[in-house]
């Protein structure tokens, strides 16, 4: 059996189910092409951008940054490097809430992956109760005698939309899982290396 006569014979909820899979398929190959993208080491950024900060080149060290518009550090650090003038203080503020929107990006689409999640195996179980309705449904038209053939699409529809809602259910809770662990460990490093920077800028600026 086919993967769409077992959607079909799943009924109207099997279809809701392959419709799920289909857009959390989409979300999670979309979100981890995003993640590794922004997530490429900023080693060479950093130095780039620090060398010139030493040699008072704020425009050329922004321009860089915004040569790499894949990376959020980029971004947070040429929002910083904007603020310089009024002060590392306010430099500090404004990339820490820069760093809070590029990790909101990052993010984007993960809550309804979440959603997805918890409400698949629901639409399962829920076709199991419709199906064993309609099981004894026959059963009662049938009366005393039982015909197993008559029963079979609400068997069908009882097992499939359990096993389709448990697997879409399981599939789209580790990759959440998995992105947003992903995200986590790249938040840290993002507030890492920022902090990194300013303490290296204001020990050159003391220094100075």
């Amino acid at each position: 059996m086919n993967l769409i006569s077992m959607v079909l014979k799943g009924g109207w909820l099997m279809l809701v189910l392959f419709v799920i899979s289909i857009i959390s398929v989409a979300i999670i190959i979309e979100r981890v092409i995003k993640i590794r993208k922004a997530t490429v080491p900023n080693d060479g950024l950093l130095k780039s951008v620090q060398g010139l900060l030493k040699e008072n080149k704020l425009e050329e060290a922004k321009n860089i940054c915004e040569g790499a518009p894949e990376s959020p550090l980029a971004t947070v650090l040429a929002k910083g490097i904007e603020a310089f003038p009024v002060g590392i203080d306010e430099a500090e503020k404004v990339m820490a809430s820069t760093a809070k929107g590029e990790l909101h990006k990052l993010e984007k689409n993960l809550g309804t992956l979440a959603s997805f999640a918890a409400i698949a195996p629901l639409i399962g179980f829920l076709g199991t109760v419709t199906g064993m309705v309609k099981v004894f449904m026959n059963i009662g038209q049938m009366g005393g005698g039982v015909d197993i053939s008559y029963l079979a699409d609400g068997i069908w529809e009882a097992l499939l939309t359990t096993v389709g809602g448990l697997v879409v259910g399981i599939i789209t809770t580790l990759f959440y899982n998995y992105l947003v662990g992903k995200l986590e460990v790249y938040a840290r490093e993002l507030e890492e290396n920022a902090n990194q920077f300013l303490l290296d800028v204001r020990r050159d600026n003391n220094g100075a």
